[in-house]
């Protein structure tokens, strides 16, 4: 068996191992105990619903990872692989911990909604703390945190490095001996950051908040202080270096970096090229077991910001001995390749150098040269820059027979401007210069990756998996839906899925199926057990060419100088598994910081697209649909290149998203789709939210419908309301009251005109029968009047009004009430209770009810229309008092 496909058997069998489908005894594995659990567990299963002990509980599910804690106090727990599903922490768990933490939790639930028991703090990534510093008195001064995911203030002790009020850096856990007993968070204040509304402070807190510093540990420093600023002769002889001071390698980066760790030589061999890519040797300073070491894995990358760099590396290291300078020496790894006609690697070779450059190029001097510009200082390199082309177009071209996906998404960048605010936004554009980078940069990674495959070296890969199925699934559904076939039966080929996308060229929904693609594919991760990437349709690939920012990367050179210093030694079974699980846990480390870094950088430039818009709410712009979401859609400004919502309660009334057709439908039949053309408003701007929303003007060339404009048969609907299932009338409108007053005139003396009858609520359909009162008034002799019951139904009727009473218009004209739900049942039931009592309650009350009601109607004409059932009035055997209700108001009962 080829030494490759040992390590993938034994990588498969570790991961079988992992999952519980093989036990492992020594070198051997096997499945009998396997076996007979199963047999236990068809037992138990047999034994559901019989007697006898019931199963013991099976051991609790632990999962360490990354807590994301909400603004509302609950968080999430992210598996560290980056797969899998997020566990759910209450606000009581999550208290316990901090934002960003890495914590071990116990998982239980179901698939869909798990749920986590916090047991431990395994890392605190945040150290430090941006906040507001108030001295209110007492023992302590207090930080108020600008991150609102932290719960409260941090108790301080006082400084003389700020004033009150001032924005300050806090180091969080230490100085609690200052501060004596308390609860909460406490620190103790590191440095200044000046006053409020200074944009560099939010971009330092919401690095802070994902775990990155701008300082290095003194021990790091002095350990960079320690390093000579030059390569002396002896460590350029060192380490069987080869010396390529006569190479013409040039470098080639944008015109703001300032770190260059690759550079570049190509040169015709044969019937093809030979490519030689040379990258920093940072592993000659960084050495396994130093702080500085120590310090890189902990960071594992350096964070691009547009107003800074947190690098990974002192910049002592970074910007000056790692740093390919120009016409300065410098340690190099090298990877030597060479490529027939078609760009198929024919032979390759890795060793240590010793490298000069001759040039320190940008993409646009490469383009200008390229395009046939005049660049008097970078003219002599244009044979140099053309067979580079020639390289990187025949490995595009390879690489695409082969099934590689290239989305060319856009990007954006924020340019600054010199008072430390953003000046504008730019729309980053992909030339052919960057391509050219690009591709020998991935050749040169392919041929690393191939090298530990051959020789079956555990080491750190770059691993895509195959897209999710269920996804890709509902994406192919929804490229149907606009006219696309996409199969994927058993799987779809990355080349057949690069093909889908090379049609969707020029199509209108170019952005929007773009878009969700993407989604669908699993996000790459380090992994130093599985091996393949699906997006560059490769075997094997990994990271070697930016070791200064990349800690995987570094991770890749110190295992290549581990191997040509053993001289071809083998190693034992027992310390290549020992290595590879530790480089396991280096590769989780380096997946999640790499997503931090990038939470960073989307981050900060939300951040400055609200300062660059703060002061344009009111304004119009053309823009872009961009996403959509269940609470609206994203559009993109066309000019200025900022992205903000659009809430779906502006657009329409009741609309929905559609997961089928990827669309905002509402009930008029107005769809809104990514990519649609669009005119909007700024409506409000919030940088300490990085959030904007947006007024939609015009969709698709339509006018967007307002929720209030949609439903005007709520118009009429305003002036009546519904408990519990009973209609009642509300009082009488505003506008009526002012109509009634002017006619019936100023004085109350005179008589009010009846005015105009109302035309009939909608909810009271004609024939419907209506309820009416019957009260006469008190004789002389004070007897109460006699209530008169309509066999049909129950229908009093109002008592007369006098004429200059107010309320006499209003009552003229107001509907009769109508009986509330289920009057006639309850009479019924109440004739049928007094039927069944017995002949002595038939002699006392003839009827179900007595004509006698409990109150005398007065001579006012008060309308009464509760009646007493004989078993209930104190007069009766064994009669009462009637309960008060409790409940809301009902028509025809008052309380008393």
């Amino acid at each position: 068996m080829h030494s490759g496909q040992q390590m993938a058997l034994k990588r498969t069998l570790r991961e079988l191992v992992r999952q519980g489908h093989i036990l492992k005894e020594g070198k051997r594995f096997r499945l009998e105990e396997l076996r007979g659990r199963r047999g236990e567990d068809s037992e138990a299963g047999r034994r559901k619903g019989r007697k006898g002990p019931v199963p013991t509980r099976p051991e609790s599910v632990q999962m360490e990872g990354i807590l994301h804690v909400h603004r509302d106090g609950f968080g999430f727990v992210h598996p560290l692989s980056g797969e899998g599903e997020n566990v759910f922490l209450p606000p009581q768990e999550a208290s316990r911990a901090l934002d960003n933490d890495r914590v071990v939790v116990e998982v239980s639930g179901r698939p869909g909604r798990l749920e986590g028991h916090l047991l431990r703090v395994v890392q605190r990534r945040r150290e430090l703390v941006v906040g507001t510093y108030q001295e209110q008195g007492g023992r302590h001064a207090i930080v108020v945190p600008s991150d609102t995911s932290l719960q409260g203030p941090i108790r301080v002790p006082y400084t003389q490095m700020a004033r009150d009020g001032d924005l300050v850096k806090v180091r969080l856990g230490v100085g609690s001996r200052m501060l004596g007993p308390g609860q909460g968070l406490f620190g103790e204040v590191a440095g200044s950051l000046g006053r409020p509304g200074d944009p560099s402070a939010e971009v330092l807190s919401i690095a802070y908040g994902q775990g990155f510093n701008d300082e290095f540990p003194p021990e790091v420093m002095d350990e960079a202080d320690r390093m000579d600023p030059a390569v002396s002769e002896e460590e350029a002889r060192g380490e069987g270096r080869r010396d390529l001071r006569s190479m013409p390698l040039i470098t080639i980066d944008g015109e703001d970096a300032r770190d260059f760790d690759d550079a570049v030589y190509a040169e015709p061999h044969g019937a093809g090229w030979r490519l030689v890519v040379a990258i920093a040797d940072v592993t000659h300073y960084v050495r396994e077991g130093s702080a500085l070491g120590a310090e890189a894995l902990n960071r594992a990358t350096s964070v691009y910001l547009p107003d800074r760099v947190l690098p990974m590396l002192p910049e002592r290291l970074s910007n000056g001995i790692c740093s390919l300078r120009p016409e300065e020496d410098r340690l190099c790894m090298v990877a030597d390749m060479v490529f027939d006609a078609h760009a198929h690697l024919r032979s390759y070779e890795l060793y240590p150098g010793v490298m000069r450059s001759v040039a320190r190029c940008t993409y646009n001097e490469v383009q200008d040269v390229l395009d046939g510009k005049d660049v008097p200082h970078r003219n002599a390199l244009r044979p140099l820059f053309e067979r580079l082309l020639a390289v990187s177009r025949a490995l595009r071209q390879m690489r695409r027979e082969r099934g590689a996906i290239d989305f060319d998404l856009p990007e954006h960048k924020v340019v600054m401007g010199e008072d430390g605010f953003p000046a504008r936004m730019e729309k980053r554009e992909r030339k052919e210069s960057h391509r050219l980078i690009e591709e020998c940069m991935l050749a040169a990674n392919e041929a690393v990756a191939k090298f530990f495959q051959d020789e079956g070296l555990p080491t750190v890969y770059r691993f895509h998996g195959e897209p999710d199925e269920q996804k890709l699934a509902a994406f192919a559904m929804l490229a149907q839906a606009y006219g696309f076939k996409l199969r994927f039966e058993d799987g779809v080929p990355s080349k057949e899925l690069d093909a889908f996308i090379t049609q969707l060229e020029g199509h209108p929904e170019q952005r929007a199926l773009n878009q969700l693609l993407l989604r669908s594919m699993m996000q790459a991760v380090y992994s130093a057990s599985r091996v393949g990437h699906y997006g560059l349709a490769a075997e094997h690939y990994l990271h070697f060419t930016s070791p200064i920012r990349r800690y995987p990367d570094l991770l890749v050179h110190r295992l290549l100088k581990a191997h040509w210093a053993r001289r071809g030694k083998k190693r034992s079974q027992a310390a290549l598994d020992r290595e590879e699980a530790g480089l396991e846990e280096m590769a989780a480390q380096s997946s999640e910081r790499e997503r931090a870094a990038m939470q960073v950088e989307r981050e900060v430039i939300s951040f400055y697209a609200t300062l660059l818009m703060k002061d344009r709410v009111g304004e119009e712009f053309e823009a872009t649909v961009s996403g959509l979401t269940e609470f609206g859609c994203f559009v993109e400004l066309d000019e200025e290149h900022v992205e903000g919502l659009v809430k779906t309660e502006a657009i329409g009334f009741g609309g929905k998203l559609d997961k089928l057709t990827h669309a905002l439908v509402f009930p008029d039949g107005r769809r809104v789709r990514v990519g649609q053309k669009c005119r909007v408003r700024l409506a409000s701007v919030s940088p300490e939210r990085r959030q904007m929303d947006f007024e939609p003007l015009e969709i698709a060339g339509k006018r967007p419908v307002r929720a209030r404009e949609q439903a005007p048969r709520f118009e009429e609907k305003r002036r009546r309301f519904v408990r519990e299932g009973q209609r009642e009338e509300a009082a009488p409108s505003k506008a009526d009251r002012k109509r009634w007053k002017a006619e019936r005139g100023p004085k109350r003396s005179e008589k009010p005109e009846r005015p105009a009858p109302r035309e009939e609520a909608p909810e009271q359909a004609e024939g419907t029968r209506r309820r009416s009162f019957v009260v006469r008034p008190a004789d002389q002799a004070g007897h109460a009047p006699r209530v008169e019951l309509r066999a049909s139904s129950w229908r009093p009727e109002p008592p007369p009004l006098a004429e200059d009473d107010p309320l006499a218009a209003f009552m003229a004209d107001a509907p009769p009430l109508a009986p509330p739900p289920g009057f006639d049942r309850l009479r019924a039931l109440a004739s049928r209770r007094g039927r069944t009592e017995g002949t002595r309650q038939h002699a006392e009350a003839p009827g179900p009810m007595r004509d006698q009601p409990t109150h005398k109607a007065r001579a006012s004409g008060k309308k009464t229309s509760r009646v007493t059932p004989v078993a209930r009035r104190k007069s009766a055997k064994g009669g009462g008092k009637p309960p008060k209700s409790g409940g809301k108001f009902k028509p025809g009962r008052r309380k008393r």
